[in-house]
């Protein structure tokens, strides 16, 4: 055989395995393609169903929103509701208990927002939902046996939960802003998967809750959806950043300290936006950290839970179950009072 020949063959040969690669390529493509289409549609399918599921329970008749009366600068409220670990199951914390310290929650807000409206006009709420609002299934091995509920159901719950949530707050403030993180218990999957952060069934909760409320014709509802994992926060000239907590520090555990000296080099430019305060769950515990303006400060928020046996064995750390609510002055940009509103009674 000449060597002419014999290039040409493995020319050929080359040339064809070329061609066999493209080929492959394409199937390949083409196999993604439709599995893509199709998780797209289950992932459609599911939303709708339980959004059906939720729009078929009877809605309770809410009384008319109350209007303040007093004159002098609006202020507006701001809610941080984190952590409520929905399904977790404890000796004392279950689903019915979770939704008994969520409402008990907007008793006592709509009692200190009369209080405040005493003194100057709050027409207004920003809820911001902290993450964690599910307890998820693939943070450890054991968490499917400390459930009351599956997957499914905790969507479903906490979703319409979140909707009770809002359509309460619409008959305390004429107007609502919901601000929504995920959280860490949203992960899908475990943490080696090649699943996107922004693929967190938290956020798939908030939507599901966005939808129903805007199905149901809600008016004077502000909620953006946001793919970013830090979330910004606006009331008048007030700038402040939400946060679930597992952002700063290794395997999403930080000290105070940590994550004080983190939010401190955020502001002095490394995170491009400007901010006064940053709100923080996660930890369950609720604390005030300055920062090193002086005027600024981080804020943590408790969690509805009680008795998470990690905390207490591996953290040597517990908490009465609580949650957040401040009073904003929009032109000043500063929080005028915070308070810690206890829901174990």
């Amino acid at each position: 055989m000449s060597l002419e020949k014999a290039l040409s063959e493995e020319e050929q040969q080359r040339q064809q395995e070329v061609d066999d690669l493209r080929a492959a390529l394409v199937r390949t493509q083409r196999s993604l393609l439709r599995a893509k289409t199709k998780t797209d549609h289950l992932v459609e399918a599911t939303i709708e169903a339980a959004r059906d599921a939720v729009l078929s329970q009877p809605r309770p008749k809410l009384p008319a929103k109350a209007k303040s009366r007093s004159k002098g600068r609006s202020e507006a409220a701001l809610w941080h509701l984190t952590d409520w670990q929905g399904a977790k199951l404890t000796p004392s914390y279950n689903t019915e208990v979770m939704h008994r310290r969520v409402h008990r929650f907007v008793d006592k807000a709509k009692r200190i927002t009369e209080i405040q409206r005493k003194d100057h006009p709050v027409d207004e709420v920003h809820i911001l939902l902290g993450g964690d609002m599910i307890e998820g299934l693939f943070n450890f091995p054991t968490q499917p046996y400390e459930i009351d509920a599956t997957l499914f159901e905790q969507f479903v719950t906490v979703a319409n939960l979140i909707v009770n949530v809002v359509e309460r707050a619409f008959t305390i403030y004429p107007k609502v802003t919901v601000v929504s993180e995920w959280g860490n218990h949203g992960r899908l999957g475990s943490k080696r998967d090649a699943v996107p952060k922004s693929d967190n069934a938290d956020r798939m909760t908030y939507e599901l809750a966005r939808q129903i409320l805007m199905a149901s014709g809600v008016k004077n509802l502000h909620w953006e959806d946001s793919g970013e994992d830090i979330q910004r926060v606006e009331v008048g000239a007030y700038r402040a950043l939400l946060i679930h907590g597992d952002e700063i520090g290794r395997n999403g555990f930080a000290s105070t300290n940590t994550i004080t000296n983190h939010v401190n080099r955020w502001r002095s430019g490394s995170y491009p936006w400007e901010f006064r305060d940053v709100y923080v769950g996660h930890y369950h515990t609720h604390y005030q950290a300055s920062l090193a303006d002086g005027a600024g400060a981080i804020y943590g928020t408790g969690s509805t839970e009680s008795d998470n046996r990690y905390a207490s064995v591996g953290l040597a750390s517990s908490a009465v179950p609580s949650q957040r609510l401040h009073f904003i002055n929009p032109e000043k940009g500063r929080v005028t009072a915070q308070y810690q509103v206890w829901l174990d009674a």
